[in-house]
């Protein structure tokens, strides 16, 4: 089995040096873990998300990489946040032109949106038009979710302060939002693999959003994936059979239903779990893992087999380790990490723009500057021995 669990895992999103770090910052790293992906013949979507200026040569090294089958995808950080950024902002919507001349379909990431530092009709106004003028045709709006310490250094007002903390977008500038994204063309999304779905040609968002279609808005946003969108109907073939081998106690629970979740934006913050982890519609299809685990192994779960995984009470606690993927039957594999939306692979650097809102200062230490977290994924089945056959 040991290749087709390789072929499972070479569909597994990837995101290169956005750990923490910018893969601009380190292009060297970056390029390395590109070729690095090339040579286990990874296919699933290959993450780049920058604030930096891409000059020629990384617009040439991301078209040779595209070049050798991978599936680039680059999201180009666009905030308007001069005075919270330690980068500028204009040459982020040269990066869009540049990208898109080589064939890419760079994603502009509207985020952190920030009431009311970012969220002025003005402002996003140059944001829409300058993405729709550098040839973008897709967005993934944002908001913000800091700490306190974070949010103290920041030194807000109280309207803003909750509007930071919440992670929520205020409607009436969701609405505005809405409003100029159909007013220039660009394709508005609230979900990042929703949009690297759409960019690389797929069916449905690798992630379960369309369990929660209210709160996605994917008929409201016309969602070219809607009519196609949907969950896998069983886990993928082979996939069963490597979690048990990690050591994962699983099971796949079928669909009794359609059990799609009514929670709305406005009640986002009544609900306590994740759309990618859901335990609250146990009717839909989904993978039951009975072991103690923490919501980076539930990601990874989720990757592998293309099914919803839950457990019922796991919550985003805020725990600094929550995205830690733990392997039961091989804890010495222990620099893997399941994202929201990706694996990362990233090289942790001591700096990257000084951003006001960056989260290193406060959960990082001194210590994790220069580790290496992650690897091309199809390498896990190497590193575990595989089985033949």
């Amino acid at each position: 089995m040991k290749e087709q669990w390789k072929d499972i895992m070479r569909e597994v999103p990837v995101a290169v040096n956005n750990f923490y770090g910018d893969p601009v910052v380190q292009w060297a790293d970056t390029v390395s873990t590109l070729n690095d992906l090339a040579k286990t013949e990874h296919r699933g979507p290959v993450g780049i998300i920058t604030k930096g200026k891409m000059c020629d040569r990384h617009i040439k090294d991301l078209s040779d990489a595209a070049g050798k089958g991978s599936n680039i995808v680059p999201l180009i950080s666009i905030s308007e946040l001069s005075d919270l950024e330690g980068t500028p902002g204009e040459h982020r919507y040269e990066n869009i032109r540049k990208l898109g001349e080589i064939g890419l379909s760079p994603i502009a990431y509207v985020r952190p949106l920030m009431p009311p530092y970012n969220t002025s009709e003005a402002k996003l106004e140059k944001i829409f038009s300058s993405v729709a003028e550098a040839g973008g045709k897709s967005a993934v709006i944002s908001g913000f979710r800091g700490d306190e310490a974070l949010i103290e250094k920041m030194s807000p007002d109280e309207r803003t302060e909750w509007a930071l903390r919440v992670k929520i977008i205020p409607n009436e500038i969701y609405e505005r939002i809405k409003h100029l994204s159909e007013k220039y063309g660009v394709q508005l999304f609230t979900r990042t693999a929703c949009a690297v779905a759409h960019a690389v040609g797929g069916e449905r968002t690798y992630n379960p959003y369309y369990n929660s279609p209210n709160l996605v808005k994917c008929d409201e946003l016309d969602c070219p994936l809607r009519e196609s969108c949907g969950p896998l109907l069983k886990p993928r073939e082979g996939s069963m059979e490597l979690l048990r081998h990690l050591g994962y106690d699983v099971e796949f629970v079928p669909a009794t239903s359609d059990g799609l979740c009514q929670v709305s934006g406005a009640e986002r913050l009544k609900c306590p779990s994740c759309c990618t982890t859901c335990y609250r519609v146990p009717e839909t299809a989904h993978i039951k893992v009975n072991n103690d685990v923490k919501l980076g192994d539930l990601a990874f779960i989720r990757f592998v087999t293309g099914i919803m995984s839950m457990q019922p009470g796991k919550n985003d606690g805020g725990d600094k380790d929550v995205a830690k993927i733990t392997l039961p039957n091989y804890p010495e594999i222990d620099n893997i990490q399941g994202l929201n939306s990706w694996w990362p692979i990233s090289r942790n650097t001591d700096k990257c723009y000084g951003c006001k809102y960056c989260i290193v200062n406060e959960y990082y230490n001194e210590n994790e500057i220069g580790k290496k977290i992650g690897f091309p994924p199809a390498e896990l089945i190497d590193k575990i021995g595989g089985q033949n056959g």
